[in-house]
């Protein structure tokens, strides 16, 4: 059951991952291409941005099988990694061995040398591999865990090189005969692990268990969707607020997740070829269904950090196009597409609104190519209209203190985001309702330039250049 589940994952990840967006005048959106130091033409899978380090991302790749109306995994003996280190200017990448005709769950990296892979193999034993070399070698970790018939890795996470946690599907335990979904904790790098206690795990329902590779973390935070294979449903949302020890659920019948922080965010429903998507506010308790989006097979849809723009791309057929981009600066009350892609992009991943990545699936006719986004950052928070209101920056240029001064004729609420000119959140500030906000930034440790100051309350947003000297 769960290597149909994992097989669903693959299609899934195929059919609502692949994102591709190309130069727009609404946008001046764009993205670079990078062939990495790898021949083969595989199909990139999961990719993570290292927490802490926007700089760094991994991406984790398998070969597959491509016929004229899908891809199926192409059985090697190894899968593949792909890094950069640098935000995405140059790319390398490697092997992974996780055992005969190895199926890849999802990678995270803490650094340019550490990162975790997690997976199953054809006789369907589960993965947790580490690496400290920067992908030379792989360690293999955890080996007593997912060992019942019932249970296989979902995924494995960690916040630094030393605080992880590793979830799989539910199985028994020694103490519960009950199975409760299978998840472990480690503090020391993944030396010693601990399994989560099922008085701090809810009760598993009949045929649900978890997706490889869907899951979503901000913070402290985790997010995982449940599935039911038997009915082809999202069923519940699993939640922890602190890494992994405790965990709530909810029936959100969500998947796909997206967040924007810990309390915004969307996913979709899995009924193709209604593809529904859906909205939280509240961190996943309340979930709100957005206005249907047509036209197509949605492939792709993804919040963007720190922003309320919604980007998907729809085709045709789940290995062609041709693909149409849209765009939504109104939480999916109104779409407007920005043009038509050509590349099989895939697992777009944003660490702000100015800097993402995507990796590409696989391609029929060169090696496999990986992407850094290189537009315009992607701001805009709770709507798309520009806000009507006036705002003082002063002394600009500045040196020490930025003053900020807004005035609006009715009260709101406001987030202020100063960004450099590459995209990257250096702070931001909220202010409560007001009809006369203040706000002060220290820049003083900023290096001389250009940066921006987005200024956003739910009657839209307006950008403004800030100098420092």
């Amino acid at each position: 059951m769960k290597f149909i589940t994992h097989l669903l994952s693959s299609a899934l990840k195929c059919a609502l991952l692949a994102f591709a967006l190309l130069p727009s005048t609404d946008l001046q959106a764009q993205w670079q291409p990078y062939t990495p130091v790898i021949s083969d033409t595989v199909g990139t899978y999961d990719l993570r941005i290292a927490q802490g380090n926007n700089q760094i991302a991994w991406s984790i790749a398998m070969k597959y099988d491509a016929t004229p109306v899908s891809y199926d995994p192409f059985y090697i003996d190894s899968i593949y990694y792909l890094k950069t280190a640098d935000g995405g200017n140059t790319w390398s990448g490697g092997t992974i061995p996780m055992g005969p005709g190895p199926y890849a769950s999802n990678i995270c990296p803490v650094s340019n040398n550490t990162a975790w892979a997690s997976g199953i193999d054809s006789n369907f034993a589960s993965y947790v591999l580490r690496t400290t070399d920067g992908g030379a070698t792989w360690t293999r970790q955890l080996e007593e865990g997912f060992t019942s018939p019932t249970s296989y890795i979902d995924f494995v996470h960690f916040w630094d090189d030393q605080n992880g946690i590793a979830v799989g599907d539910p199985a028994a335990s020694d103490t519960h005969p009950d199975p409760f979904y299978e998840i472990y904790r480690t503090s020391d790098g993944g030396q010693n692990w601990s399994r989560v206690s099922s008085d701090d795990v809810p009760a598993t329902p009949p045929n649900e268990y978890g997706v490889g590779g869907d899951y979503f973390v901000t913070g402290n935070h985790v997010w995982f969707p449940t599935f039911d294979a038997t009915v082809n449903v999202w069923t519940r949302l699993l939640h922890s607020a602190d890494r992994g020890a405790t965990w709530t659920t909810t029936f959100a019948q969500t998947g796909n997740l997206s967040f924007a922080d810990s309390l915004h965010a969307i996913g979709t429903v899995f009924n193709p070829p209604n593809y529904v998507i859906r909205y939280t506010d509240d961190g996943w308790v309340t979930w709100t269904n957005l206005p249907a989006i047509t036209g197509g097979d949605l492939t792709s849809i993804v919040l963007i950090p720190e922003s309320y723009y919604i980007l998907a791309v729809m085709r045709n057929s789940i290995v062609s196009g041709p693909f149409r981009n849209m765009l939504s600066k109104d939480l999916g009350q109104s779409w407007t597409e920005i043009g038509n892609g050509a590349e099989l992009i895939d697992n777009l991943q944003f660490a702000s609104p100015g800097i993402g990545y995507a990796g590409e699936w696989q391609s029929l006719e060169h090696p496999t190519r990986m992407y850094k986004y290189a537009g315009d950052p992607l701001v805009g928070l709770f709507s798309g209209l520009e806000l009507d209101a006036q705002v003082t920056l002063s002394p600009n240029p500045a040196s020490d203190l930025l003053q900020v001064q807004i005035e609006v004729a009715e009260p709101a609420a406001f987030v202020l985001l100063l960004n450099d000119m590459q995209g990257q959140l250096i702070e931001r500030k909220v202010l409560e309702k007001t009809a006369l906000g203040n706000a002060q930034f220290n820049i003083s440790q900023l290096p001389a330039g250009m940066y921006t100051l987005t200024v956003s309350s739910e009657k839209g947003h307006l950008t403004r250049p800030v100098s420092k000297q």
